[in-house]
């Protein structure tokens, strides 16, 4: 079995961990959430409620949560993943970030003591036993796209752009920003719900609440992917609990916004919001079939922003990643995200990375071939899991 990076502490200077463990993870619970407060550009998906739930329920692999620290004070923390591909003495070890559903993949790092981050990937990669080292989603300018302009000779490194994250600008009133057509069909068919018995946006708060509209939200989402024919990824137990845990967390924290878009007492669409300093993002929508002719998602959007700006909450609405055509009818603006992946110069590094660099986009080219890739390796999870 790989060992795991190396603890220790630098003379006058951090202390390094690696947690492996939830619940050595939840002791660091409270300084987390300090650190997240504190690190510029801090998303949902580095959040203690985020990951900490990731660890309990979602890893394939074997987490690898680093860490630095100066007394009770954490000034860095990455959440990473190990797996490794064959036997231990010919096979491959890949770390990737702590992906999964995450839409931006980051690292944590304290202002006031900024060298901690730096110091700390650097205490891993000299003790770090993987053939590749594979990050998606990460944002150019963040603290963890500066960690990989500090690669030793040892290991090559590729770049590449992998997707796209619309945002829309909440300074303006949304209908500044989108056309006249869609700006009018959203509204003419909200007409038309509203013409049946009333449209009514609310909010899930208590336990009981966000419990009972998390259940329908896993049943709209297992009903439109099986109409797809594909199997949806709250089928599985385990990812409806790990939705849940995340959900209480950040609602603990006043940071959930899970919205609920009724017309006569039906349900119309779901969406899961998450609201950090002046940033609102949703992470998943779903809809009631019966009312898809209606654009279910776009008059839920619409109803969201227009209560965030009417209160002042945020600044900015974050898509998330993804180009898709509702998205972009909202906006035009886009930030770029990119694919970085780390091997080592090494025989087996090379085989990590023609299959990181070459095979893999080969297959993302294919959409039909990559779904029908994926839909194998989730029944086949379902398989093993009876």
């Amino acid at each position: 079995m790989a060992k795991k990076p190396v603890d220790g502490v630098v003379p006058g200077g951090p202390i390094f961990e690696c947690v492996t463990t939830a619940e050595r993870l939840g002791e660091l619970e409270s300084a987390w959430d300090a650190l997240h407060a504190r690190s510029p550009g801090a998303h949902l998906f580095q959040s203690y409620p985020w990951v900490s739930s990731w660890i309990r329920h979602r890893p394939e692999g074997r987490p690898l949560v680093l860490t630095a620290r100066r007394d009770d004070r954490l000034t860095a923390a990455l959440a990473l993943c190990a797996h490794d591909v064959g036997p231990v003495a010919f096979g491959i070890r890949t770390l990737r970030v702590a992906t999964d559903y995450s839409d931006f993949c980051d690292a944590l790092s304290d202002p006031d003591y900024p060298e901690d981050l730096p110091a700390a990937w650097a205490n891993f990669l000299g003790h770090a036993p993987w053939n590749v080292i594979d990050l998606h989603y990460v944002r150019p300018g963040s603290a963890l796209a500066s960690l990989c302009d500090q690669v030793p000779h040892a290991w090559r490194i590729h770049r590449a752009q992998q997707d796209v994250a619309p945002y829309l600008d909440l300074s303006i009133d949304w209908r500044e920003t989108v056309g006249k057509g869609h700006r009018s069909d959203w509204l003419r068919r909200r007409r038309r719900l509203e013409e049946r018995g009333g449209l009514a946006l609310t909010r899930a708060q208590t336990p009981a609440e966000i419990d009972a509209l998390l259940e329908e939200f896993a049943r709209f989402h297992i009903e439109r992917w099986r109409a797809k024919g594909e199997t949806s990824a709250y089928s599985f137990q385990e990812t409806r609990e790990f939705l849940r845990d995340v959900c209480h967390g950040l609602q603990r924290r006043g940071q959930l916004r899970l919205y609920r878009l009724a017309a006569g007492g039906d349900t119309v669409s779901i969406g899961i919001y998450t609201l950090f300093g002046s940033r609102l993002m949703p992470y998943s929508y779903v809809f009631a079939p019966e009312y898809a002719r209606f654009s279910p998602i776009h008059l839920l959007i619409l109803s969201v922003v227009e209560e965030i700006q009417g209160q002042g909450l945020a600044e900015e609405h974050d898509f998330g990643r993804g180009d898709e055509e509702y998205k972009l009818s909202w906006t035009q603006k886009v930030r770029p995200l990119e694919r970085i992946v780390i091997a080592r110069r090494s025989l087996r590094g090379r085989l990590a990375w023609w299959w990181a660099v070459e095979a893999k986009p080969a297959l993302w080219r294919h959409p039909r071939l990559h779904v029908a890739v994926r839909e194998m390796r989730t029944r086949l999870r379902r398989y093993r899991r009876g």
